[in-house]
């Protein structure tokens, strides 16, 4: 079945020249400043005429700016609409949120260390990108710098969109927009997945075995070295060469960090979904697992400090990333990609062979399934780990829903 292209992101290397790199280093400060002085018009035009300016105010005013600077004038316009544009969304999230009863930081002005970037809104202006041989590598041609060599590799050719321009730890990286049409082969196994910290994920087959996918824990073996480097930046004097040296050593080590978790992720989601023809999940509210313990002063919450670690871990694993990953790589093989509702069926409370639940509070008579409980006994006989019985949980339940499994203990639930 031909799918309707879709858009994927293609992150590649940049490898420029001296001069080059002296010219990327100007444009990135360009932007920078054309963000800063937007931001300052926004707020002068508020407190002086109680005006809200739109990003498109902001676009024709750029004409103006344009024809009095040269230096903007040689920038390409459209790269400029992105930068006037992203402060635009910034806004447009700050009373988002403030609609929502949330209080969110008001858009702040960009140091040139914190501005990451700029876009490219069309292949052709201001940009042009041609793919090496075999899809792998390439240049990239922008205005004003001049052909850059690039190193990475799309996994489906497409047509190029857009592109953006990041500054990340002393490296030059371009995001590349592709419209492509990507094809994946799914397996014959169904499985039920449960999401965990202690191990990454659980899985339940419909051949009643199960396996797990370990906690790579890649922030855990960072951490000492991370510590390190941030301790080094801490004693450095502020505004030297050795402070800023050191604060790319820790922007490295975040880097590297970072691209590990995502190629882990990347590659056993791809694994999974080419196992499979079903994949059931619990649905996770990662906001609520997160949600801080220290409560107020009026009702001090307890066990912060456990919480808090417990926090960072499950941030470290990145489960929603991986979950986004599986449901698109599950659509692009034809994989039926299941979320179960926690609220109604409560994978880790039920028992996955007679459907009796246990709330997770103890109780006086036992009946009670606490939280740090981690073995699933239950008086019909079953005994499994709490995550193999929740993953069972969960393929029982999509089993039933997708009418493979009609009859059966959870199809109470469908």
């Amino acid at each position: 079945m031909r799918m309707e292209p879709v858009s994927r992101k293609v992150a590649y290397r940049l490898y420029p020249s001296r001069s080059q790199e002296a010219a990327l280093l100007d444009m990135l400060g360009l932007h920078q400043r054309l963000y800063n002085a937007a931001l300052e018009q926004r707020i002068a035009a508020w407190r002086l005429q109680r005006k809200s300016l739109s990003a498109y105010d902001q676009m024709r005013d750029l004409t103006d700016l344009r024809a009095s600077d040269e230096r903007y004038a040689g920038l390409n316009a459209q790269s400029a609409q992105v930068t006037l544009h992203r402060l635009h969304l910034a806004f447009a999230s700050f009373f988002r949120r403030c609609k929502r009863g949330e209080t969110p930081g008001f858009p702040r002005f960009k140091a040139f260390d914190r501005f990451s970037g700029w876009g490219y809104k069309t292949h052709g202006d201001g940009f042009r990108f041609v793919p090496g041989a075999g899809n792998r590598h390439g240049r990239l041609r922008l205005s004003g710098i001049g052909t850059i060599p690039v190193r990475g590799r799309a996994r489906t050719p497409g047509e190029v969109k857009t592109c953006e321009i990041a500054h990340k730890a002393g490296g030059w990286y371009a995001s590349l927009t592709l419209a492509c049409e990507p094809q994946r082969k799914g397996g014959t196994d169904a499985i039920g997945l449960d999401w965990g910290v202690e191990t990454f994920a659980t899985l339940a087959h419909e051949d009643q075995a199960f396996s797990a996918i370990e906690n790579p824990r890649f922030f855990a073996r960072m951490k000492a070295r991370l510590e390190s480097a941030q301790q080094d930046l801490a004693r450095k004097a502020k505004r030297s060469n050795n402070r800023a040296k050191a604060r790319r050593r820790v922007s490295a080590i975040h880097r590297k960090t970072t691209a590990k978790r995502l190629d882990f992720l990347h590659q056993r989601s791809a694994k999974l979904v080419a196992a499979v023809d079903l994949i059931a999940t619990e649905s996770l509210s990662i906001k609520n697992m997160v949600r801080s313990a220290k409560g107020t002063a009026e009702s001090p919450g307890r066990n912060v400090a456990q919480k808090a670690g417990l926090n960072r871990e499950i941030l470290a694993t990145a489960p929603r990333a991986f979950l986004d990953m599986v449901r698109y790589k599950a659509v692009e093989a034809g994989v039926a990609f299941v979320e179960v509702p926690s609220r109604k069926v409560k994978p880790s409370q039920t028992c996955s062979a007679c459907g009796k639940q246990r709330k997770p509070v103890p109780f006086r008579d036992g009946t009670g399934k606490a939280l740090s409980v981690r073995q699933h006994v239950c008086s019909c006989g079953l005994v499994l780990s709490r995550d193999q019985n929740a993953a069972r949980v969960n393929l029982l339940w999509a089993l039933a829903r997708t009418g493979r499994e009609p009859t059966g203990c959870l199809a109470q639930f469908a």
